[in-house]
């Protein structure tokens, strides 16, 4: 595991998933991260959290 994540490093990867084979996996758990992120940013609370 230590080869292959060092393997990755050289290949420029910032993250390193040795025993991960589908690279999509992680580009899609990526973007989930970054949106889910960007959601928390408004400063507003969330609709079900308003006083009725």
């Amino acid at each position: 595991m230590v080869d292959a994540a060092l393997a990755g490093l050289d290949q420029g990867e910032a993250i390193t998933l040795p025993s991960v084979h589908d690279r999509a996996l992680w580009e899609i758990y990526d973007a989930a991260r970054a949106t889910l992120f960007a959601a928390t940013q408004t400063g507003d609370p969330a609709p079900r959290y308003q006083a009725a």
